[in-house]
């Protein structure tokens, strides 16, 4: 009995021994990555039909044109980059139900920008800090409200994040080990960006500068840092003929382009004037929508960069970061035409994929030197705000109430105003900059305990915003748009759809360009021209005012209505030919 006790307790100690052995880390990471998954699948769970048009159906189609499906027409609408279409390729090939493939890019989405936790850890760790420290500021980074709310939908924003982030990371790795295979790897990561959205060019052209500068300053091996401006000039040229490709395939007849806007706003006085009031509204915005918290970020990176004793890699990352930082929010300003809408003056989109960096710089700030944060960095954060604020009023005036808002482009100044359909300009300033500076008071002053207490405030209102973000602003618009312009219900998989374009709304026909697995076919509903012989379901616009079966007066006798939408801009009807 003595020897099957000792046994007994030797096999326990072995067991527990093996238990305290295995890699806690990468578990726990792995299972934070999946909770952020789930989040953003449950919250995306009640999609029906793209939201953003014609942007989401821009991606759409070109994911259905990389896996070989039908070719769409989306001429006259901005060119919508292929690299985030490639990553969508997948789900054309594992369905080819548009709605199916709806649902599993949102899964694509939830996985990609969940990545920004272990990547964000990793970032932290890198840096110096403490493991568990470093877990808790990675899982706040990947609930940002935005990373979180733009996964919901079938844009950019869902994985530029992560792959920035990744950027940013390969960069430091170079820069620190002055190792080649990281350079490399950040040469095709920028290169990379610019194949996903215009925005990436400058991501292209700061590291380009960069490249310069370590070679020009000897901070690496001269042949190394050739080899990689070459690999970046290389892999940008590529990018660029694909999306040339693209382009001759979705846009037949052209796409909008900015260019000659552009130049018109940087050759001019009143241009340049609405260029930077529109990017202090950037960056208003991207400090109000992360509750004070991105402000704090630019200031510990600013303290980072002029600071002399911090490390030479870290410093140049941060300077990399401001740099980009400035030049997406003064670019995508000089590109923004006049729309007359709200969001021309104050927009959070753009800088989205800077959000988890600059999250991360607050974090470190906070830990390492919590009085800092209280006594210096918040109240510059607040002061620049309020000034940014100041400006963007006087700039916009009454086109801030006047101008037509669209709740989808403010889901946190929604949150902090709990007004969903018009923008509160001070209201939302003022409830963030006090978010702010009861988190800097309670981190400064509470210690450790309260360093955690902040922490799980600031998750408590990610998540909140992110639920109310959608329950308020992506459920109703989705139900509406679906009741609006989907022809979802109407369609069968063998269907060959023609639309009459004149007349009808765009922003249905391009929805339904997607929802089409044949895509859409141009008709002359006037009678002049003969349909095409294998169209089962035509669509023409029902002007207000028109009897419904008026709506197509030269439908053959074997035509019938199967669905109309209320007439007006948007009014539709739907005809099957008779079997």
């Amino acid at each position: 009995m003595i020897g099957v006790d000792v046994a007994l307790r030797e096999r326990v100690r072995t067991r527990v021994k093996a238990a305290n052995q295995l890699p806690l880390w990468p578990i726990l990471l792995g299972a934070g990555w999946l909770s952020q998954v789930l989040l953003r699948v449950a919250l995306g769970s009640g999609r029906n039909v793209p939201l953003y048009v014609p942007d989401e159906v821009g991606y759409l189609l070109g994911g259905r044109l990389f896996a070989g499906g039908a070719v769409g027409d989306l001429t006259g609408r901005p060119l919508y980059y292929s690299g985030y279409s490639l990553l969508l390729t997948p789900a054309n090939w594992l369905s080819d139900d548009p709605g199916t493939v709806y649902h599993i890019v949102l899964v694509i989405n939830a996985l990609l920008s969940s990545a920004v936790l272990p990547l964000a850890y990793l970032a932290l760790r890198r840096i110096g800090m403490a493991q568990v420290p470093a877990y808790v500021a990675a899982t706040l980074t990947a609930l940002v409200p935005s990373n979180v709310h733009y996964s919901q939908f079938v844009l950019t924003d869902a994985v530029l994040p992560v792959i920035v982030l990744g950027w940013l990371l390969a960069v430091h790795s170079w820069l620190t080990s002055q190792k080649q295979t990281p350079g490399m790897i950040a040469s095709v990561l920028a290169a990379y960006l610019s194949w996903i959205h215009v925005r990436g060019f400058i991501f292209v052209v700061v590291f380009a500068g960069l490249l310069g500068v370590a070679w020009w300053r000897r901070w690496a091996d001269r042949r190394g840092v050739t080899v990689m401006a070459w690999l970046l000039v290389a892999t940008t040229i590529v990018g660029i003929q694909v999306n040339d490709w693209v382009r001759s395939q979705l846009y037949p007849r052209g796409a909008y382009a900015l260019d000659g806007l552009l130049v018109d706003r940087l050759t001019s006085l009143s241009g340049l004037g609405w260029t930077l009031s529109l990017t202090v509204g950037k960056l208003w915005y991207l400090i109000v929508s992360t509750w004070g918290i991105a402000g704090l970020g630019l200031v510990a990176l600013v303290i980072v960069t002029v600071r002399d004793h911090a490390p030479f890699g870290t410093r140049v990352t941060a300077a990399l970061t401001l740099v980009c930082t400035a030049g997406l929010a003064f670019a995508t300003s000089a590109a923004t035409p006049d729309e007359h809408t709200v969001s021309n003056f104050v927009y959070g989109r753009y800088l989205t994929c800077l959000v988890p960096v600059l999250f991360m710089a607050a974090a470190v700030l906070a830990v390492r030197a919590p009085v800092v944060t209280a006594l210096q960095a918040a109240p510059i954060t607040t002061a620049v705000t309020l000034a940014a604020g100041a400006i963007v009023w006087l700039s916009a005036g009454s086109r801030l109430s006047r101008g037509f808002f669209l709740s989808t482009d403010f889901p946190e100044t929604g949150f902090l105003t709990w007004k969903w359909d018009a923008f509160r300009l001070w209201p939302a300033t003022i409830a963030a900059l006090l978010l702010l500076v009861g988190a800097a008071a309670l981190i400064a002053y509470g210690g450790g305990r309260a360093i955690m207490a902040t922490a799980g405030m600031v998750a408590a209102v990610n998540v909140a915003a992110a639920v109310a973000a959608t329950n308020h602003i992506v459920t109703p618009w989705d139900h509406r748009y679906a009741v609006a312009a989907s022809l979802k219900e109407e369609l069968r998989p063998d269907d060959k759809v023609g639309v009459n374009f004149p007349g009808l709304d765009w922003r249905v026909w391009v929805l339904q360009a997607f929802q089409s697995r044949h895509g859409l076919v141009p008709i002359d509903s006037s009678g002049r021209f003969p349909l095409p012989r294998d169209l089962t379901l035509v669509v023409v616009p029902w002007p207000r005012g028109t009897v419904i079966a008026r709506s197509w007066p030269a439908a053959p006798p074997n035509w019938h209505i199967v669905s109309a939408r209320l007439p007006g801009a948007g009014g539709w009807v739907a005809w099957r030919r008779t079997r």
